[in-house]
């Protein structure tokens, strides 16, 4: 008896990888015809309109008049139940909330997934500024504030796959790309328990971040505020931002069994 595959890339099904392309294309294009799509993802059309009319038929796209497809709402659905797995969403997005209302910012929840941190949850202040930032915005975690939260608080054995898996590149002239300069900073935001994004990801914002831990003290999340250098100073980060993060952080923490449950 000959065993089968056991790898992951061994694993995959050829027509399904070719269905999350497809997907994966509508997102990117913001809409598209088949011959788009086709020259996209790099299959025939004929495969293409096979793959889009099963998702057709199964409400995870649309065709308008024009005969151009778009991802249907039916995501959203799927959307809500993963976001299941957060046992306390509803209390989490009520402190962020708070915490918008009193920093006047932009703040966000965010979690780790395959090395990669997915933004949950945003909310608004006052004066907070728009960024490309949105629900479900995948990014490199050595970039940004929650990123580095969440890195300091994972062993360094596993740091070291995720750096391998997505690299550490470069956004901005500010964006830590050194393997051992990061270590270094993930060393003081374990002794001090905030995480900074000076202008590392986008230029003239400045990311606060703080870990969110479980009862068993590991890392699940990580919440952040976001704005301007120009506005936030050492003065307003001493005297506002600093606690009234660490304030809604423990918050969440307390009422918390397992922020984020990567096994239901």
């Amino acid at each position: 008896m000959t065993s089968g595959p056991t790898s992951q890339e061994t694993k995959r099904i050829d027509a399904v990888q070719t269905t999350l392309d497809i997907v994966e294309a509508l997102q990117t294009l913001q809409g598209a015809g088949v011959t788009e799509i086709a020259t996209h993802v790099g299959v025939t059309k004929g495969t293409v309109h096979n793959h889009l009319a099963t998702l057709q038929a199964n409400d995870y796209v649309i065709k308008d008049n024009e005969d151009t497809y778009q991802l249907g709402f039916r995501f959203l659905d799927t959307a809500h139940h993963a976001r299941n797995r957060i046992e306390i969403y509803d209390l989490i997005t009520q402190e962020l909330d708070k915490l918008a209302e009193e920093t006047g910012e932009m703040v966000l929840f965010t979690v780790e997934e395959h090395g990669k941190g997915v933004c949950l949850y945003r909310s608004f202040g006052k004066h907070a500024i728009e960024t490309p930032l949105y629900v479900g915005y995948r990014s490199h975690l050595h970039r940004t504030a929650v990123g580095k939260a969440i890195l300091s608080q994972l062993s360094p054995e596993r740091v070291d796959e995720i750096l391998d898996q997505h690299g550490l590149p470069g956004v901005t002239e500010h964006t830590v790309t050194d393997r051992a300069e990061l270590f270094d900073e993930l060393e003081t935001i374990r002794e001090e328990g905030i995480a900074y994004n000076r202008e590392e990801t986008i230029q003239g914002l400045i990311g606060i971040g703080m870990p969110i831990l479980n009862h068993d003290k590991k890392i699940n999340a990580a919440i952040s505020v976001i704005g301007p250098v120009s506005r936030i100073d050492e003065q307003t980060l001493n005297e506002n931002i600093l606690e009234s993060i660490r304030q809604r952080s423990n918050v969440i923490e307390v009422n918390s069994t397992s922020v984020y449950n990567p096994d239901l």
